[in-house]
Formats: structure tokens, sequence, C-alpha cells
């Protein structure tokens, strides 16, 4: 296999233009590591931009002096090739150094594409110090069947996630003062839209309409769903995995009962809880655990499901009200990982809580919102000794105010607004 394929930079020196894209935050994160000893692992979704931040990497090393043939770039995406063959080609035929004794970066991309692919860099690293390894890979399923513990203390893991918003107005190049939305109101409202739409991925960014939507669908979808992770975890059924993704299409935020979902869709309990979890580790899915002070105990409670992203939604299920949109948008922004849902059948769409903070956040996309919308906000701030909560709503704007505590109202499209309630 002719290694330079992979390596046009070998021949003058350049990442071809084609290559590159424009620089995003997490690059200047990447940046600021080149020059520690760890590992730098790429994790995300396909089509997110992983492979683009490796050769900006690789265009940054370059513009520092580092010879072109000291850095060396190969993906198992497409192409097998056993690794130790494979550096060994690169040492032999194009650095023509001894490897353990020259600064080298290796990038290998799609890596956990290759078997026994952990234990194999950890000792890459091992043996040579002066090496700085990068490793890209779709979702947290790289980082998977112990390979976290095999490669601890010896990496720093970047999470690539699609465009957020500021991010996708700088790639529509659209300005807009953050301080002033109201002047921007219908810009804003009318580049939301195509973002939700678009689910941030760069690639999506070209395409209208049902070529959107077939880019979802069939490039990576489908992708991920009949090879990524059937190949990953072995599964012989990969149409089981269609059928969740679906189920949990059809409904955003559908209460996950493995009992009565295994009888509905006629899949065996254990299989279908286990390919739940697999959808979750390639991050297709998103749970939503019913919030407990005792972190413990949450996750034994009950659990509702959303796609990991609305425009994945709308591919699959284009007639999705408004409303049930946004809020699987801002569960899916906000990384949500809690609801409430009490057995008076009161509910919260949002809870997030951390070590920093804990935050109640309703969604609720309609005309008017007055205080009756509040009252459940309310006593949970009370009963869990809080002062703020947070409604995000079409177009209303207003704070209610009691005992101490303050419900913020801010219209959906007022993004910046949201960001500093958080």
């Amino acid at each position: 296999m002719d290694l330079q394929y992979f390596n046009p930079w070998w021949k003058d020196g350049r990442v071809p233009s084609l290559l590159l894209g424009k620089a995003r935050k997490i690059f200047h994160e990447i940046l600021a590591s080149l020059d520690m000893r760890q590992m730098v692992v790429l994790t995300g979704l396909r089509r997110v931009g992983k492979t683009t931040l490796l050769y900006q990497t690789i265009d940054a090393l370059l513009k520092r002096g580092v010879s072109p043939y000291h850095i060396f770039y190969f993906s198992f995406d497409e192409y097998r090739k056993d690794f130790y063959d494979l550096i060994k080609q690169y040492e032999t035929q194009t650095l023509r150094e001894d490897f353990a004794k020259t600064q080298v970066y290796i990038f290998l991309d799609e890596i956990q594409k290759h078997a026994d692919w952990a234990s194999k860099v950890k000792l890459l690293y091992d043996l040579n110090p002066s090496c700085k390894i990068f490793l890209s890979g779709s979702a947290q399923i790289m980082l998977w069947k112990n390979a976290r513990e095999s490669l601890a203390g010896r990496f720093f893991e970047f999470p690539v996630s699609p465009l957020d918003f500021e991010e996708y107005l700088l790639f529509r190049d659209v300005w807009v003062d953050s301080d002033r939305e109201e002047i921007f109101e219908g810009e804003i409202k009318r580049h939301l839209q195509d973002y939700i739409e678009s689910g941030g991925f760069i690639e999506a960014l070209k395409l209208e309409g049902i070529l959107r939507k077939r880019y979802f669908k069939e490039s990576l979808m489908e992708r991920v769903i009949f090879v990524d992770v059937p190949q990953t975890f072995r599964l012989d059924r990969p149409e089981v995995l269609l059928t969740i993704v679906n189920t949990a299409a059809a409904k955003p935020g559908l209460f996950l009962d493995i009992k009565n979902l295994s009888n509905d869709l006629k899949i065996d309990q254990r299989t279908l809880a286990n390919y739940v979890n697999y959808l979750e580790y390639a991050l297709f899915l998103q749970k939503l655990y019913n919030y407990s002070p005792n972190l413990l105990t949450t996750e034994k409670k009950m659990k509702r499901l959303y796609v990991s992203n609305a425009a994945f939604t709308l591919a699959l299920n284009p007639g999705l009200d408004f409303s049930l949109l946004l809020e699987q948008f801002f569960v899916n922004m906000l990384g949500a990982r809690f609801f409430v849902r009490t057995p008076q059948k009161e509910e919260i769409d949002i809870v997030l809580a951390d070590e920093k903070r804990i935050l109640p956040v309703e969604v609720k996309i309609q005309d008017q919102v007055n205080a009756r919308e509040g009252r459940y906000l309310f006593r949970f701030l009370e009963k869990h000794n809080l002062k703020k909560a947070l409604i995000i709503s079409r177009d209303a704007e207003t704070t209610f105010e009691r005992n101490g505590m303050a419900i913020r109202v801010i219209p959906y499209w007022k993004y910046w607004s949201i960001l500093k309630e958080l």
C-alpha cells in the first residue's frame, strides 16, 4: 500500500486546501495540547469533522516547521492493515530514522475499526516517548471494552460535537450582535430553524430539502446503524437498532419501559435493553433519568428516550410538531440528563444538575406563558432549596417571582440570553 496516498504533504509540504476548513473552538484546545506527552483522542459522531480537525492539526505542525516526513496519517475507515506492519512500513520506507529517537506525530483515524487497537497503541506510546499520537473514532464506542482503563493517564479526550449555533453562524458567514438579539429577531429565527434542520453538521449546510434528509438517513444514520454499531458490538440484528431509533423519533421523550416496549416491538427484553445501550454508546440516543437528589438511585427510576439530534428526528419524522421539535432540540443542546415526573404526574422537561448547579427548565412553545405554568416549578424550587428556574417560550419574556425565588421566561430564539441563564 502506498502510504503517500494518505500523506500528500510528503510530496510538497502542504495539506491540500480541500482537506482544511474553518477553525472551530475545539481546534484551539487541541493546539494547546501539542507539546504535552499525552495522546490526543477525538471522539464523536460520524461527519462531525474529526478528520478535518486532524488535518488542521497537521497543517499547524507543518507551519511550525515540523518535517513533513515526521507526520504520519492513516485511516482505518475503509482500509485494513496490520498495525505493526503499518508503523514498520512508515519507519523503514518514509521516516528512515530510528523511530524511538525521533520526534514524530502519528495520526490514526477511525482507530476503533482495528482489532485490539488499544493494547497496540498503548505499547507504541510506552516504547516511544518522543512519539505524539493522535486518535479519532466515531462516537464513544472507541473507548469502550476496557480501552479507557488500558490507556488511563495516557490521553486527553476531546469530544467533538456538531457545530453549536455560534459556529453555525460563522460557517454561514452571518454576524449577529449577541447583546442586541431583539434587533436581529427575524434573522435569528430563520437561521435557528435551519440550524436545527441541519443538525450542526457542516456537510448538511450545503444541502436542502430531500437531499438533506437523504444525507442524514443514508450517509449517516444507516451507516452507523447497519455498519458501525453491528461491527463494534458484533450484532446480528441491526434492523432492531433501526426500529428503536424510528420509535424514539416518532415520539420524542418516550418513557422507556423495556417490558412494554419489548412486547410492542416483539423484541426480547434483554436484546432490547442491550441495543438501546449500544445506540447510546454510539451517541445516537439520549436517555434522561427521573431526577433525584441522590444520584445513585436516579438511574433506577423511569427513563425518557430521545434521539440525540433533532435533525435525525426530522429526517425520520418530518411532520413532527414544532413544540416537540424544540423540546428535543433543547434536550440535545443542553446535554440534559434528567427530567422530573412525580407520582401525581407533575413534570419538568429538563433538570440540569451537576456539582455547580441545579436548574429546572421547562420548554413551553405556546402563545402565552402565565404564572400558572410555573406552579410546580416553584414547588420544586422550594423543595430543593433553589432560587432559579427557566421557562423557554415561543415569544413571551418575563419573570415570575415568589418568596425570593424567580422563574425567568425567555423566547426560544434568544439563544445567548438562554445561555446566560445556565
